[in-house]
């Protein structure tokens, strides 16, 4: 293991293959103002196998800890990773209801605990409130039990425009994406995190989304396809690297997470993008399971 000191603290490389590199940004004083774990990183449907070790097969799923507040970022099969012991209420975001985002919520390690306060945040859509969504996944014949028959206490909330928790700031921008789906960005104690999954760069949103991400902390971007898949996959509401790089340089984000790899995107492959991305940019590199960025004061 090897450290350079950076902007935030202590840059830590873990992992055995250090030109491929697992960041994690450690403060110098030990106070935290918002830190975000990667639980699922992959897109469009959980995959397995030891091909898909480092770069993970759970889909999409991120923990955001600011201050006292619990978020999670989507519910994808990434969040069976989730700690069972997180303290007080969990609030958890939706971008939108397709299978890779929810499913996981099924099994999730916080919703079957007698009474934890659990708060489900998401945009109407199709004429469907959040819980409406939800129950269309927890219903017969698609699955045995009713969310009402889980032990977690459970709150729908429809999202408003901009919002608090406590005294953490959720604002929000519509991507293009089939169906819709919400950017989330988190600002807590002046430091800040933009959650871009699910996102196409068509009729000038890539300028819209630099221009809310505008000095963020960590721009975490959807870059499911090369640029050659992307010729044959355009109009299926997702991105690039290339791209999200193009913005993370437009909007001042200090640093870039590239995430929801394809399914058929195998760690051999996805190591040498990896690789690729962080010649072009030592602060851009691809999600893995379990990493963690610490932001400070």
């Amino acid at each position: 293991m090897s450290g350079n000191e950076g902007a935030f603290g202590s840059v830590i490389f873990q992992g055995n293959d250090e030109s491929v590199r697992c960041l994690i940004f450690s403060v110098i004083d030990g106070v935290t103002d918002l830190r975000l774990t990667v639980l699922g990183t992959r897109g469009s449907v959980p995959v397995d196998g030891k091909e898909y070790e480092t770069y993970g097969g759970g889909t999409s799923c991120y923990l955001v800890e600011a201050g006292k507040v619990n978020l999670l970022l989507d519910a994808g099969t990434g969040i069976y990773k989730c700690p069972a012991d997180l303290e007080g209420e969990v609030h958890l975001l939706l971008t939108h209801p397709h299978l890779d985002h929810l499913l996981g919520l099924t099994f999730c390690p916080l919703i079957v605990q007698m009474h934890r306060p659990l708060h489900i945040y998401g945009r109407t859509r199709d004429g469907m409130t959040v819980k409406d969504q939800i129950d269309r996944l927890f219903s017969v014949p698609l699955w045995p039990a009713l969310v009402e028959n889980y032990p977690a206490d459970i709150t729908f909330h429809d999202l408003p425009e901009d919002f608090c928790i406590g005294d953490v700031k959720v604002e929000m921008m519509e991507a293009v994406h089939p169906g819709g789906s919400t950017v989330f960005r988190i600002s807590h104690g002046g430091r800040s995190v933009v959650y871009a999954t699910d996102f196409e760069d068509v009729r000038d949103k890539g300028a819209e989304l630099a221009a809310f991400s505008k000095d963020t902390d960590l721009l975490i971007y959807d870059g499911q396809y090369t640029e050659s898949e992307y010729k044959t996959w355009e109009g299926y509401g997702h991105s690039t690297m290339q791209i999200g790089l193009s913005i993370m340089r437009e909007s001042g984000a200090k640093r870039l997470l590239i995430t929801h790899h394809d399914p058929r995107h195998k760690d051999a492959f996805l190591a040498e993008q990896d690789r690729l991305l962080q010649e072009a940019c030592p602060d851009a590199c691809f999600a893995r399971p379990m990493q963690v960025f610490d932001l400070q004061e």
